[in-house]
């Protein structure tokens, strides 16, 4: 087996349970293999740190699986985790219908994404070497819960390409079915397999649920960047008199428009098709106010080189939805950016306030995402959410 030799510093990462091996701390690689295969890393001094996925063309060189030298990488062990992550989702933390079945490093499974819909099971490969046990993994996943009847694999995106994989969409094991309702606090939705990632944002869940308790009777509610209108939902269930969704997206809020009469709440909601600046440009212009606004955007900082201007895009869409939200009223903002930490979120947000002219205090402790999306204390890269409730008052 081929062997990768890292430096100091990768190897103090690995110790502490980082489970990714960057380029820059390669020091040298022995023996040959091709994209995909299973490598071992060492150390300078000789010492087995791990076995993993090679990938030469990526930034992230090497994928470890596991730190046991006795443990080999092949099916048993991929079956054993995916049960594992499973039962752990629905015993600890009483998870059923719904949820992130397996979250990559964070499972011990690098690459590989799992979410729970019912009876329909989305995954998605960013691994060379995974995607070699993909029908592995498929067989695994119907395995680890009976009542899983479909494995639909939503293999596109951003990460797929940085690999070198292909983008798939297809049913990968069982029967045809791309749709399924789930249930989530007071809300209903639809989802389906056509959508973005893995077709629902699962991640998001208990900061929407969180959302119902701000929301009054007689409230007005934007909810922008809404995609299917998870927050957007969620406040016209709990009362408010009135709720725009705006998406760019026409497919998007098609889909909003279904989970609103799913729901019952159609005659209460209003729909944006189009950009989130250009539309709330508009609002602030025609003086619109809202009780509550909910800024939820695409992650603007893909890369760490882009982490400034990815910080002023986020700066804008908080300035102007900051306009926005009346006196005593509520924003509610967040980050799906790696990139981007709690601390620069934060500084950000309140320098946008600032210039906004507007005082805010903390609602909510700090939020992440939900715990079906476990963050590994030795892994920064699976700690990636970051959702701030603010009330909203006038500098006086």
């Amino acid at each position: 087996m081929a062997r990768v030799i890292v430096d100091a510093q990768a190897a103090r990462a690995i110790g502490k349970g980082a489970m990714i091996v960057f380029r820059k701390g390669i020091v040298r690689t022995e023996g040959r293999f091709s994209p995909g295969d299973v490598v071992e890393v060492y150390t300078r001094g000789g010492k087995f740190l791990g076995r993993g996925f090679i990938n030469p063309n990526s930034n992230i060189m090497v994928r470890l699986v596991t730190q046991d030298r006795d443990t080999e990488v092949n099916k048993e062990l991929f079956r054993d985790r995916i049960k594992k992550a499973n039962e752990y989702r629905k015993k600890v933390l009483g998870y059923d219908k719904a949820y992130r079945m397996v979250y990559g490093e964070a499972d011990y499974l690098p690459g590989l994404i799992i979410d729970r819909f019912n009876e329909i099971a989305s995954i998605q490969i960013s691994s060379v070497g995974m995607e070699r046990f993909k029908f592995d993994v498929a067989e695994a996943i119907m395995d680890a819960e009976p009542e899983i009847e479909t494995v639909f694999e939503k293999n596109t995106g951003r990460s797929r390409r940085r690999e070198g994989l292909p983008e798939v969409e297809r049913i990968l094991l069982g029967k045809e079915r791309y749709r399924t309702i789930i249930a989530e606090g007071k809300a209903k939705f639809i989802v389906d397999m056509h959508g973005q990632k893995t077709g629902f944002f699962l991640d998001q869940r208990e900061n929407r649920i969180a959302l119902e308790k701000y929301i009054k009777p007689g409230y007005r509610v934007l909810d922008v960047f809404t995609y299917t209108g998870g927050f957007a939902i969620h406040a016209a269930v709990a009362g408010a008199d009135e709720v725009v969704a705006v998406d760019k997206s026409p497919w998007a809020i098609s889909m909003v428009r279904e989970n609103a009469r799913l729901n019952g709440v159609e005659d209460r909601m209003e729909y944006v098709v189009g950009s989130a600046f250009p539309a709330m440009e508009e609002m602030i212009k025609r003086g619109e106010k809202f009780d509550v606004v909910i800024l939820d955007p695409p992650a603007f900082v893909q890369h760490e080189k882009d982490l400034k201007r990815g910080l002023r895009a986020y700066f804008n869409v908080n300035y102007a939805g900051l306009q926005l939200v009346r006196e005593g009223g509520v924003l509610v903002t967040a980050s799906c950016s790696q990139h981007v930490d709690m601390q620069a979120f934060k500084d950000m947000v309140i320098a946008a306030a600032a210039k906004a002219g507007r005082f805010l205090r903390l609602l909510e402790p700090y939020r992440t995402q939900a715990p079906d999306h476990p963050i590994l204390m030795a892994s920064k890269d699976t700690e990636y959410l970051k959702a701030l409730f603010l009330y909203v008052e006038d500098i006086k």
